[in-house]
């Protein structure tokens, strides 16, 4: 539906479809493995799943940017249906659960709405500050006021129901509302990192669309190689909290040298730092796993599962937002020409670079260099703020 969509509106209604059926897929993988593995070799497992999720979520990108610029985009959503087809083939091999019996399901419509009205009004406020709406604006402030209310709604109405769709009673375990908290920072550095990254490459030193997603295979194999490390060593060791801690600070450490130094490095010590921050990403998710599935107990698995994915997919949007609200009120703030300029190169890549003077290319790379420095900057109060919380989570006893 979304490849053969004729207007951007059902564009958009196709992607709404493919979000509910795709939403569930990763809690529902991470909760089979919790079932089937003992809680120290879930670390293990754990960072088999991180390794994939992590060259999956940056390789698509590389894949996508090569196919939008020789075939269009509508290949992007084409190449789904095979993908899609072997991925049901491969669910349809997983063994059903012993334990059949279960209580009826009781769908929560009212929490739904809720939650979603409340992320849609956050998210939107977050990417329209600073040029659709000014950030002083009325419309900006009732849109946050509004995402707080309905937020707080939502808690509210949630501690009520037997099968809530956001499980806020495990805002009571330490354990696991610190975990989500790591990975909600955790999601917002990787994929503020994945998007802006490229985009810097393309603008900031004339890389082309195809080559900047290639450019982000350093930091994908960084990830893939921590994740599957991280995974391995808490299956021998039993420690857990250890390695989030470390990554994050590492990844802070990276992010911070880039935005102190970004003008003055050539671009292969940028992609060296990037992969400094890869490898400190990595070390999050499959630890994060094992804590949450081990303080939740068996019975509340697939719940708390579930809150490692809410967190990572709202931390993964509201990083990006913020970071992209930021880097356009930066480029917008110039004067005159200049800016006339640097947005037609935000719009027109790496070909619209080409066009212009060496005059031109050298104000134009020293704004960019001006405004991604801010935005690597956000990346390191990010994973900051994620190791932050990451020191607080009690260690288990696997």
């Amino acid at each position: 539906a979304c490849a053969l969509a004729p207007t951007l509106a059902t564009l958009i209604v196709a992607r709404a479809l493919q979000g509910l059926g795709g939403g569930g897929l990763m809690t529902m993988a991470q909760s089979i493995i919790g079932e089937h593995v003992l809680p120290r070799e879930r670390g293990r497992f754990g960072g088999y799943f991180a390794a994939v999720f992590a060259l999956s979520s940056t390789a698509g990108p590389v894949l996508g940017a090569y196919l939008t610029e020789h075939f269009g985009w509508r290949s992007v959503f084409v190449i789904n249906i095979p993908l899609g087809l072997l991925a049901a083939a491969l669910a349809l091999r997983i063994p059903l659960p012993k334990e059949a019996a279960m209580k009826p399901f009781r769908a929560d419509a009212v929490g739904t709405l809720l939650f979603a009205s409340a992320t849609l009004a956050l998210l939107f406020a977050l990417s329209s500050a600073g040029h659709r709406y000014a950030w002083t604006s009325w419309q900006l402030m009732a849109l946050l006021a509004g995402a707080a209310v309905a937020y707080a709604a939502l808690v509210h109405w949630e501690g009520k129901r037997e099968d809530p769709v956001i499980p806020v009673q495990f805002l009571k375990v330490p354990a696991i509302v610190r975990s989500d908290g790591a990975v909600f920072f955790f999601a917002g550095a990787l994929f503020a990192t994945i998007l802006y990254l490229p985009l810097y490459l393309q603008l900031g030193r004339g890389v082309g669309v195809g080559e900047s997603g290639l450019l982000l295979l350093p930091i994908t194999l960084s990830m893939v190689a921590s994740s599957t490390v991280t995974g391995k060593l808490i299956a021998r060791t039993g420690r857990v909290t250890i390695y989030p801690r470390a990554g994050l600070l590492l990844a802070t450490v990276a992010a911070s040298t880039l935005a102190v130094t970004l003008p003055h490095l050539p671009t292969a010590t940028v992609l060296v730092l990037t992969m400094a921050i890869g490898a400190g990403l990595g070390t999050v998710m499959p630890a994060t796993q094992v804590l949450v599935q081990h303080a939740s107990g068996r019975t509340a698995l697939g719940a708390a599962t579930a809150s490692i994915s809410i967190a990572r997919s709202i931390g993964g949007a509201v990083g990006v937002a913020l970071v992209g609200a930021v880097l356009f009120a930066i480029v917008g703030s110039g004067e005159g020409a200049f800016t006339t300029t640097l947005n037609a190169a935000m719009e027109g890549g790496a070909a619209f670079i080409a066009r212009l003077s060496p005059e031109q290319r050298t104000g134009l790379s020293g704004q960019l260099d001006h405004a991604f420095r801010v935005v690597f900057a956000m990346i390191a109060v990010m994973t900051a703020l994620g190791a932050a919380v990451a020191v607080t989570i009690p260690k288990p006893e696997l």
